[in-house]
């Protein structure tokens, strides 16, 4: 009974170790959107003239082996005002070095609520 007990304290110990690791930078597949992982926080960028296009402030939600979601939270001005809004943001591991990074959320651009997929890869600097 020891023994069993000792083995499924260490399985869930080492669960943390087999969680997807969000660092550096990534490029979409299309190649034009650059993501990167800062800290807490998620720059994105375009690609061909490194201009910023949104930046979130990320407080981890959930995660598991294959995926981590975040409640990703962006400062922005509106009519001279700051504003903030809040939405979710999933990444998951297809395979090695191959990730699909999902987006729920109201969009600060538009009236509407959006959900965006983008496949992305890290890259080298």
């Amino acid at each position: 009974m020891r023994r069993y007990i000792f083995l499924i304290a260490v399985l869930f110990c080492s669960m943390p170790l087999l969680a997807i690791s969000l660092k550096g930078k990534f490029i979409s597949q299309s190649g034009q959107l650059m993501f990167r992982f800062v800290s807490d926080s998620l720059y994105v960028s375009t690609v061909h003239n490194q201009r910023v296009v949104s930046a979130f402030k990320l407080v981890k939600n959930k995660q598991d082996e294959k995926s981590t979601t975040f409640n990703a939270y962006e400062g922005y001005t509106e009519n001279g005002r700051v504003t903030y809004r809040e939405v979710l943001i999933r990444v998951t591991e297809l395979k090695e070095n191959d990730y699909q990074l999902e987006y729920f959320g109201k969009d600060k651009d538009r009236d509407y609520n959006s959900n965006e997929r983008y496949n992305i890869k890290p890259i080298e600097e």
